[in-house]
């Protein structure tokens, strides 16, 4: 990149710079963000998730057991 390439990058930024602080002036109102909405479903799958990674990790615990109690006895 030469030495020319470089002003003219540097003038562009300059220009786009200008653009951001005109649009941080606005004066309008920003409409009110909707409340998230819980659904049942989704609960009713999170809830199923849950369950599951309980089982694992009982089944997991389980077989730990069963392994340190062969090895141990």
């Amino acid at each position: 990149m030469n030495f020319r390439e470089r002003t003219e990058t540097n003038k562009q930024r300059a220009i786009g710079q200008g653009d951001a602080v005109s649009q941080v002036d606005t004066t309008e109102k920003l409409s009110e963000a909707e409340e998230p909405r819980t659904s049942p479903l989704a609960l009713c799958g999170l809830g199923i998730a849950t369950v599951a990674m309980v089982g694992w990790i009982c089944a997991l615990g389980w077989l730990a057991w069963r392994l340190a109690d062969w090895l141990l006895f």
